[in-house]
């Protein structure tokens, strides 16, 4: 079984990102989904993990000096979306405003469907949520930094057993 935390819109706060890495326990990599990638560079330093990082609508066109890991291969350039092979799971991963989700996750789900996609891991609300869309599993792990609404700061774990995606959102 792989353990992968997944933290999204992080927005510049190491003391979040320090949280959730302790709330974490043992993980064997993470998932940045973007609004401040960058901080993908100070989560791989602090665990030693690799890190898998996409562009959220907050992040530059480029990131001096990040050199942001691939999970589990090392990573080229940071791109918008992406789809990784963990196991036998595929998991689409995205910040997900070019994907409408605040008003829901439905584009992004048939997006992460025609990729053949396990998952689809999306951020940009701030907020929460875990669901099924169909056969998909569909998850914002929210912020740690900045929630929004009633939302408390969170992050999630996956769990990846072959083709099995499991995940559950954790409160710091």
């Amino acid at each position: 079984m792989t353990r992968i935390g997944v933290i999204s819109d992080t927005h510049g706060s190491r003391a979040a990102i320090d949280a959730c890495i302790g709330a974490a326990g043992v993980v064997d990599g993470w998932f940045h989904l973007g609004d401040y990638a960058s901080d993908a560079k100070y989560l791989a330093e602090r665990t030693g993990k690799p890190v898998y990082t996409v562009f959220g609508n907050c992040d530059g066109a480029s990131f001096s000096g990040a050199a942001e890991h691939v999970f589990p291969n090392r990573q080229g350039a940071i791109t918008a979306e992406a789809v990784v092979t963990v196991e036998k799971a595929r998991i689409f991963l995205c910040h997900g405003h070019t994907y409408d989700v605040d008003l829901a996750p439905y584009t992004l789900s048939y997006r992460a469907e025609e990729l053949g996609a396990a998952a689809a891991l999306y951020g940009h609300t701030h907020r929460g949520g875990l669901s099924a869309f169909g056969a998909l599993l569909v998850l914002n792990p929210g912020s740690p930094s900045r929630p929004r609404g009633a939302a408390k700061r969170s992050f999630a774990i996956l769990e990846i057993d072959g083709a099995d995606v499991n995940a559950s959102i954790k409160t710091i």
